[in-house]
């Protein structure tokens, strides 16, 4: 019969740390994404030649609305919001006003949690002035991962 020595159970040792080394690590990037901000490519609506980006920073209870569309015309000021709905199909009213886009630039604190926003299928969507808010300019899906 055979007598196992700490030279045979090696293997079986070393696969079992990587094991835990590999659980360790996809546990400790699902930590981290928590805390990862998200962003929206806003794309152009009704030949407006607006792109953009918004990012969406968690702050604990609350989300940092951050946007930029360095085409917008000089001058302008631009609602935005956050709809329920997908770009091309939003919801009739808005979820969330977020501070109008001046100088190409808009930053909002929205009074819920990142995870929120993502649970929703939602959009943030600019229209083109507060007299002409049929006419959307700019929209973008927030799509993003929920952690649990």
């Amino acid at each position: 019969m055979h007598k196992s020595s700490a030279c045979d159970d090696l293997p079986l040792l070393m696969m079992r740390k990587s094991i835990v080394i590999l659980l360790a690590g996809l546990f400790a990037s699902h930590a981290l994404a928590l805390n990862d901000a998200v962003s929206v490519k806003l794309e152009a609506q009704n030949n407006s030649g607006q792109n953009g980006i918004a990012s969406l920073t968690p702050e604990g209870d609350t989300t940092r609305v951050a946007i930029e569309i360095p085409t917008m015309p000089a001058g302008a000021s631009q609602p935005a919001y956050v709809y329920l709905g997908r770009c091309g199909k939003l919801s009739k009213a808005p979820k969330w006003r977020l501070e109008d886009i001046r100088d190409g630039r808009s930053v909002t604190v929205v009074p819920v949690p990142l995870d929120v926003i993502l649970k929703d299928k939602s959009a943030i969507n600019v229209h083109k002035s507060a007299a002409e808010m049929q006419i959307h300019v700019s929209c973008g899906n927030i799509v993003g991962a929920i952690q649990h």
